[in-house]
């Protein structure tokens, strides 16, 4: 009798782990690039809000001291003192001292002030808006620059009948951030940063 021997060979069985870390590591490849994208968006507008508050921080140092320069410059005008206090109107015509015709009227009863009309600011037509001198923000030894200097409006708040003087004023400035370009030649609105600020001076 013949006997018929056959080999039989274990064949090796294909594993299916392989298949499922592949798939795990590509769900967490795209887990962290998600998370990498976030990070990345979140530190850019972290850096964008950082960057508006500063600019809106400087333009109100700018304002400040435009409020402060024009104060200086209606106290040193009703005492008649000595002091210089340059400025350029909107036309580009260079005023070497403050007078009184630079002063705005008062408004009449019942209307709006000139000095919070946006249009009364924007424009080369002269309303009594006061451009100061680009040097005092541009100070030596400080680092940021801005091109547009700030910009005040001193206007009688009420008449003093008894002297050919002011007795209550408004001063209104406003700054701008170092981000704003310089003014073109129709004075169109600033585009940026802009921070107002108003006081009043009661002088006797």
């Amino acid at each position: 009798m013949i006997v018929n021997r056959h080999s039989f060979k274990t064949l090796p069985v294909r594993s299916r782990q392989a298949g499922v870390v592949l798939m795990v590591a590509m769900i967490m490849l795209i887990i962290i690039s998600l998370l990498a994208a976030i990070t990345v968006r979140n530190a850019t507008s972290s850096e964008g809000i950082n960057a508006n508050l500063r600019q809106t921080q400087l333009a109100t140092q700018a304002a400040e001291t435009a409020l402060r320069y024009c104060e200086d410059a209606a106290i040193n005008l009703v005492n008649e003192g000595t002091g210089t206090f340059a400025f350029t109107s909107p036309s580009g015509s260079a005023i070497s001292a403050l007078a009184l015709a630079n002063v705005a009227a008062s408004p009449a009863l019942g209307t709006t002030s000139t000095a919070v009309v946006t249009t009364n600011w924007d424009t080369t037509t002269d309303n009594g808006q006061l451009i100061l001198p680009i040097s005092t923000v541009n100070l030596s030894g400080v680092t940021t620059t801005f091109a547009r200097p700030p910009e005040c409006m001193i206007q009688r708040a009420m008449p003093d009948v008894a002297q050919s003087y002011l007795s209550v004023l408004t001063i209104t400035s406003r700054g701008f951030g170092p981000e704003v370009p310089a003014a073109d030649n129709s004075r169109t609105r600033p585009i940026g940063s802009e921070v107002w600020l108003q006081s009043t001076l009661e002088l006797q």
